[in-house]
């Protein structure tokens, strides 16, 4: 038999005063509290980084690769569409799908005004679903030349709605302005793509630009979620021709990948303070513990019981204190995260958070190690406090409340 587990077990199923009671139920708290909302902030944290890196590559893709060329404008050059390349590449297991485009700077004009904007042309190649998840309104699809998507932020720029006819004057070909036609609406959040593109038929790009067919500005390539983004890279890069050169999503975008950098600094400084307090908790509430049952250790001792056994029995104490704390914690954990994903009870600034309400990403490994990670920092910790009981004398432990 396991004496100082059987000991505790008692000590835990006995009548405690009132005081000791509240002091536990501090502990249990305040572990619930901490756990709940470690587990809460990883879960937004991951929310926040998918959802944003989600908008951006389902519009911009993983990978770009392009001619190398001096030019630094909003204009691609052309490069020679490479089919036997193409076919390598989608051989690779991490590639979800490639496509192509180009883009053209110009100036669409509408009844309250104008504003400059980067002419995408897409083509068939881009899957159905992939600019689904950011339409607001109308087709995801281009379906006619001079049909095209607009973003939310330009059409409240410009006070046009879907359907609404617009002029559009290519920057390499200002005298010959063509008329097009708003078929869908879309919004990714962030204002570096919302302010500037609007999606146009590939195929009459080409032609505004007098570009042959199989001439193209860029490959965009997508990833699988679980592929390695740098890894990935490495390999298209080696395969590439000479005259080509491949930027990744977070070398085009630096300034959104920094931000999640430095959201991750942040989280990491606000779990580091949260298990600081909970440690300190828990050792004050073992230590409360420890000084009620005094003449209990004084017992003990008297009847042959070792340190060890004695620091053990206290051991144990904590850590069925941070059992209950834990499963409570974990509880309230599920409750907000389930609801937030569910029902989006908090809403957000997209202009300023990129979206709507606060995301959430279901991680199993990352309740699963947050938990082994607290059990074993807070195991460890509580161990301090029962140091105290080898300087308890027998004798003057059986007269402490005498």
């Amino acid at each position: 038999m396991n004496f100082p587990l059987f000991v505790a077990r008692r000590i835990r199923n006995t009548h405690e005063t009132s005081f000791s009671k509240t002091v536990t139920y501090v502990g249990i708290g305040t572990v619930a509290m901490g756990v709940s909302i470690i587990l809460i902030a990883f879960a937004i944290l991951f929310g926040f980084k998918e959802a944003i890196q989600d908008k951006l590559t389902s519009f911009a893709g993983d990978i770009h690769v392009s001619q190398i060329t001096g030019n630094h404008s909003l204009s691609d050059s052309p490069m020679r569409r490479n089919v036997a390349w193409e076919k390598t590449i989608r051989q690779n297991p991490a590639i979800d799908h490639i496509q192509a485009h180009l883009q053209k700077p110009g100036i669409l004009v509408g009844d309250a005004g104008l504003a400059g904007i980067v002419i995408k042309g897409i083509g068939n190649d881009v899957p159905k679903n992939q600019l689904s998840k950011n339409m607001l309104q109308g087709q995801a699809q281009i379906q006619h030349p001079q049909d095209i998507i607009l973003s939310n932020t330009l059409a409240k720029q410009l006070k046009v709605r879907l359907h609404s006819s617009l002029i559009l004057y290519f920057l390499s070909n200002p005298e010959r302005p063509r008329k097009v036609k708003i078929t869908g609406i879309y919004e990714t959040g962030l204002e570096e793509l919302d302010k500037m593109f609007i999606l146009a038929d590939r195929s009459w790009v080409q032609k505004m630009n007098g570009w042959s067919a199989d001439s193209i500005g860029t490959y965009e390539v997508f990833l699988k979620k679980s592929a390695d983004l740098y890894q990935t890279a490495e390999e298209i890069e080696s395969k590439m021709p000479t005259e080509w050169r491949l930027e990744t999503i977070t070398e085009l975008y630096p300034a959104l990948f920094d931000w999640m950098m430095m959201l991750d600094r942040n989280i990491v400084i606000f779990i580091s303070l949260l298990l600081v307090v909970a440690c300190f908790n828990l050792i004050a509430t073992l230590w409360v513990l420890i000084m009620e049952r005094i003449p209990m250790v004084g017992l003990l001792k008297a009847m042959g019981a070792s340190h060890r056994q004695i620091r053990t029995i206290f051991w144990w104490n904590g850590f069925f204190i941070l059992l209950r704390g834990l499963a409570i914690g974990n509880l309230l954990a599920v409750i907000f995260c389930y609801l937030q994903s569910s029902y989006h009870l908090i809403p957000l600034d997209p202009e300023s958070y990129y979206m709507s309400s606060v995301p959430i990403v279901w991680s199993m490994s990352t309740w699963v190690w947050v938990n082994i990670g607290t059990s074993l920092l807070v195991a460890l910790i509580i161990t301090l406090p029962t140091i105290f009981i080898k300087k308890i004398q027998a004798q003057e432990a059986l007269q402490y409340k005498q």
